[in-house]
């Protein structure tokens, strides 16, 4: 399945977060949107994994619920926040995936509560669960989707292709994925990877192979050259993948 591109749209929208210091908001640009993710950028940072509150005046189309309502209130897990220069001054670019009007009851009883995404409801929004310990940001953050990627096994040394296979992933990061593969590779092997759907390209090094009885054997792949760009997985279209619920 394809995932469509990102809406550039003329949008502001009032972001409620609840910061370090206390709660803060900010009227700002959205940058990116679809049903299930939004982009936009601040002045102040935001927590990875905290949860935050966007309210703007959103087409239906664009809408999980309240159509026809004046605004749109959606509740969002930050997935990203990269600090940026404009104009001489810090500026942050965050990304969130999109979770329902209210949050659980978990993040009004503790604000600082940190929250993982595990799957997507039928609604096109995603799940989340509570982070087990206080949340401290992963480095390389796994998301456990399936998505479309061909993985190709290389000659040899050389660059050239020698068979190439059309597969799912299990999960994936910015550094690598486990991939459900027939492909006669071995760890240590160099395979190429490409993903259209995110216009993604890329060597990576097999660093496990589980076989699996009556089933597909997975890959544990190693990106080498470039990192995935899970941030635009936020900003995909409601049935851009197929996401997998992990129980």
């Amino acid at each position: 399945m394809r995932a469509t591109s990102r809406q550039e749209i003329d949008l502001k929208a009032i972001v409620q977060v609840t910061g370090e210091h206390g709660p803060w908001k900010e009227i700002t640009p959205v940058t990116s949107i679809s049903r299930n993710g939004a982009g936009f950028t601040l002045t102040q940072p935001c927590v990875v994994g905290r949860l935050i509150q966007l309210t703007m005046p959103l087409s239906d189309d664009l809408r999980a619920y309240d159509k026809g309502e004046k605004v749109y209130q959606v509740v969002g897990v930050v997935q990203f926040c990269n600090r940026a220069e404009l104009d001489g001054a810090d500026v942050y670019h965050v990304g969130v995936g999109l979770i329902g009007k209210t949050p659980p009851d978990s993040h009004l009883e503790n604000p600082a509560q940190g929250y993982r995404i595990i799957g997507m409801h039928a609604n096109g929004l995603w799940r989340i669960i509570e982070s087990a310990t206080e949340f401290t940001p992963r480095r390389n953050s796994r998301f456990w989707m399936s998505i479309p990627m061909t993985v190709s096994r290389l000659k040899g040394k050389s660059e050239k292709t020698a068979q190439r296979e059309d597969c799912m992933t299990q999960n994936i990061s910015t550094a690598g994925a486990s991939v459900l593969c027939s492909l006669p590779v071995k760890p240590g092997d160099r395979v190429k990877v490409a993903c259209e759907d995110f216009r993604f390209y890329s060597v990576a090094v097999v660093r496990n192979r589980k076989e699996r009885k009556n089933q597909l054997p997975s890959l544990h792949l190693e990106f080498v050259d470039q990192r995935f760009p899970t941030e635009k997985m936020f900003l995909a279209e409601n049935n851009a993948v197929d996401v997998d619920v992990v129980s």
